[in-house]
């Protein structure tokens, strides 16, 4: 009987198996041989199978790992972004509060200084008024004489207007006896009504009224220069007259017919201005002067 060969089948360290053939005897036939051969074959696909199995199994792991890994990865990304995000909004917010304190910082100390301000002049104020009873003492007989002077200088003036400005030194004189107008606006109609009989002689002006002429009272157009001269005209243009300031009265002056059309055209805007010959009363000292002579 030929001698069987003893079979070992062993795995290296990488997990191959591999088969030692141990009492191969020389005379062992060809059968025998390719037996063993279809037995080895056997044997390493049996070995070798386990071992692929295992590193599937590793590989597949390891995929697995990889893909948990990058999931991971991937959505701490989106907690780092959005924290980021949360981080850089928080951040814009308080620079914004930062600038707003500090303007309001900057108010706060514009408001107190009007505050301040406003503090000093209550208190001037108030010393003021400790003595605005003593100004009245003296202020108050002061507008009287105002208005009573006033009221004479109109009386003895050119008669422009004359009723008008009557009635306006009355009420000014009226107002003194109302005790719902203060004092400083007593004081501020009276310089109003000074300021306008001023600027009137430095004006030219053309007013239509009333005047008896010729024993009846018509309608005529009137013409002030300054206080200087004071002309009035028919409508019709067939009566002309100026004003006497030395004698008091109205004198027919149709020669200056052309001259106060021309006047009246003039204090209306119709026309530019131009020099114009009319009457004007000679000053009272000079008169008296040459009355003199």
């Amino acid at each position: 009987m030929d001698a069987i060969p003893d079979i070992v089948f062993k795995l290296n360290s990488s997990g191959a198996g591999f088969l030692v053939l141990l009492n191969i005897g020389a005379d062992m036939p060809r059968s025998a041989f390719r037996g063993l051969g279809v037995l080895f074959t056997g044997l390493v696909l049996v070995a070798v199978a386990p071992a692929a199995s295992a590193q599937q199994q590793q590989l597949d792991q390891s995929v697995k790992t990889q893909r948990m890994i990058v999931t991971n990865a991937a959505a701490a990304q989106q907690t780092i972004n959005k924290l980021s995000s949360q981080t850089q909004r928080l951040l814009n917010r308080y620079l914004m509060v930062e600038q707003q304190l500090r303007q309001l910082k900057k108010y706060n100390a514009n408001l107190q200084q009007l505050i301040t301000n406003q503090q000093s002049r209550i208190k001037s104020l108030n010393e003021q008024m400790g003595h605005i009873s003593d100004v009245e003492h003296g202020i108050v007989p002061l507008m009287e004489q105002m208005i009573a002077g006033l009221k004479n200088f109109i009386k003895l003036d050119v008669p422009y207007r004359l009723k008008q400005r009557e009635r306006e030194a009355q009420k000014l004189e009226d107002e003194m006896g109302n005790s719902d107008v203060s004092v400083a606006e007593k004081y501020r109609l009276i310089t109003s009504a000074y300021q306008r009989e001023l600027q009137a002689g430095r004006t030219i002006a053309a007013y239509r009224g009333s005047l008896e002429v010729n024993g009846k009272t018509q309608t005529v157009d009137f013409l002030r220069i300054g206080r200087v001269v004071l002309c009035y005209q028919t409508l019709d243009q067939s009566q002309t007259g100026c004003w006497d300031q030395r004698t008091r009265r109205w004198v027919v002056e149709n020669g200056f017919r052309a001259a106060v059309v021309q006047g009246l055209q003039v204090a209306r805007k119709q026309t530019s201005p131009k020099m114009l010959i009319l009457p004007v009363s000679a000053p009272q000292q000079a008169q008296a002067g040459q009355s003199a002579q």
